[in-house]
């Protein structure tokens, strides 16, 4: 999927940015050392207490049932869904700030053709100041990034903004509901990596909103959200 018209093409492979001022995200030089953790069946289940697999059940629900166009923000490197977007035929727009996540993303994608799906697109951008008008996609995915912010009202807010009437969002975030997940979140608050934490009925709230039908559920601490954006 070509950006071309809109966007400028930082990487000969198809990643766009939609950043006036190229530069990378504060936690690039990490983003292989994060790759391997949240890709580790022991993490996820030791600190939050939920498999991979069901992370990738939840995420299949977005990008394989889903119809339309899809948009992934604070995609990463596609640890865990890679293969789904390799599969689906819906055209989806993978967002991210970190140019590192962006490229482990594409080196996942490419697999052995070497080539880019033509239905993906690898777009550099700023979650809370999305480069899409109102009311532009069918589904909105957001797969373990809100905990990542303080703000997480404004980075709720811009997600609906650009998602239709009608159209599907699925989230999940993490929580802390479980001392063992809350103590990891905390700690790593402390150097900026997390965050404010919140518990499970303290995020649903973000998702407080007339124009929503909500539904949700947890597995140990990772709250699992989804509905609809009605009006």
């Amino acid at each position: 999927m070509s950006y071309s018209h809109k966007f400028k093409l930082i990487d000969g492979q198809g990643i766009y940015t939609s950043l006036k001022n190229i530069k990378g995200a504060r936690y690039d030089n990490k983003a292989k050392y994060y790759e391997r953790l949240v890709g580790a069946e022991m993490f996820n289940r030791t600190i939050w207490g939920c498999s991979r697999a069901e992370l990738q059940r939840f995420a299949a629900e977005a990008i394989l049932h889903s119809r339309g166009t899809v948009l992934d923000i604070g995609c990463g490197g596609l640890a865990q869904t890679a293969m789904l977007y390799s599969t689906t035929s819906n055209h989806c727009t993978l967002f991210d700030r970190s140019l590192e996540m962006l490229k482990i993303a594409q080196s996942r994608l490419l697999g052995e053709k070497g080539v880019l799906p033509s239905h993906i697109g690898l777009l550099q951008g700023d979650a809370f100041d999305l480069p899409f008008a109102n009311n532009t996609f069918d589904t909105i995915c957001s797969f373990g990034t809100i905990h990542l912010f303080d703000n997480k009202q404004d980075f709720v807010n811009e997600i609906l903004r650009v998602l239709k009437k009608g159209g599907r969002f699925y989230c999940y975030t993490m929580t802390g509901e479980k001392i063992i997940g809350r103590v990891f979140m905390s700690l790593f608050r402390t150097i900026g990596e997390f965050g404010k934490v919140l518990s499970e009925r303290q995020n649903l709230a973000l998702f407080d909103n007339e124009q929503l039908q909500v539904q949700s559920y947890r597995v140990g601490s990772v709250l699992f959200i989804y509905g609809q954006k009605i009006y």
